[in-house]
């Protein structure tokens, strides 16, 4: 009992900590943050509607897992926002969480969705308006590579909730605001 209490308790402070924000210091980010908010909170709803006994499931073997694709979109999230709107170079090491919980997963995308949100958050109008090198070599504004890992967030999001549908599971309702 005092076991699921603390779980419950970690829980509940992790969710605390990630609607409290970095106040945006660019319009940008202003603009974008409930944007942002949404689509993060729509996967974690995604993550949580699938039952812990499916995370292994994947609809044919050339695809990821249901914690597979989850696990990209929390790392790739944090991982680009930093790239681009920190100029950091670091290799690209997805963690293997094959043996963590549903609880432990769903933490993990909170904590590196809320780090995202500061990343960008930080940033001032003249910095979203400096360009940095794309993948391909582009030169783009900061905050169309924001625009970037928003849409790779929302590619695997989708994925996710396909997967949920296979297996006759209601998805979470789509939002914009």
């Amino acid at each position: 009992m005092m076991k699921h209490f603390l779980t419950l308790l970690t829980l509940l402070s992790l969710t605390w900590n990630v609607s409290a924000q970095t106040e945006p210091k660019s319009e940008f980010a202003k603009d974008f943050l409930p944007v942002w908010n949404t689509s993060t909170n729509i996967a974690i709803q995604v993550a949580e509607a699938m039952p812990e006994n499916l995370y292994d499931f994947k609809p044919n073997d050339s695809s990821m897992t249901f914690r597979q694709q989850l696990i990209h979109l929390g790392y790739t999230s944090y991982f680009l926002m930093d790239y681009f709107t920190q100029d950091s170079e670091f290799d690209y090491d997805e963690p293997d969480m094959s043996d963590k919980s549903k609880a432990e997963i769903v933490a993990y995308l909170k904590g590196n969705f809320k780090k995202a949100s500061e990343l960008f958050c930080s940033l001032s109008d003249a910095q979203m308006k400096e360009e940095v090198k794309a993948f391909n070599g582009e030169m783009l504004k900061r905050y169309m590579t924001i625009y970037f890992v928003q849409d790779h967030l929302t590619n695997h999001r989708a994925k996710a909730n396909l997967y949920i549908r296979i297996n006759n599971i209601k998805p979470p309702e789509y939002g914009f605001f």
